[in-house]
């Protein structure tokens, strides 16, 4: 069973109705075991944003294997059979508009 890691994303706007985004906790996730990084949105936008998925820059170095995404909960999960580290931006949905969100860069480190 895959150790669990919960990180809240919290989504807002400022002053310039620009989108911000805060991990909690934040930093880097290393693993040094299989494990399921679970992301919870907290949408303090007013815009009513939900989890579309996770946009991988490197999607093909085996770091994360999978990706299960609901509006309010995107699951990565780990295997940690490869050592290295990957980038991702989560992507969001904007109810009413065909446009899609992208958040800063998340860094998941596998160490074995």
């Amino acid at each position: 069973m895959p150790t669990p890691i919960a990180i809240t994303v919290t989504a807002s706007l400022n002053i310039n109705n620009e989108p911000v985004f805060t991990y909690d906790p934040s930093g880097p996730v290393v693993i040094t075991q299989k494990s399921r990084i679970d992301y919870t949105l907290v949408d303090n936008t007013g815009k009513n944003l939900g989890f579309a998925g996770a946009a991988f820059t490197t999607p093909f170095d085996s770091i994360v294997d999978s990706v299960e995404v609901t509006p309010n909960l995107l699951s990565l999960f780990d295997t940690d059979k490869v050592v290295g580290e990957t980038g991702f931006h989560l992507v969001f949905t904007i109810p009413g508009s065909t446009l899609l969100m992208c958040s800063p860069d998340p860094q998941i480190i596998n160490k074995i």
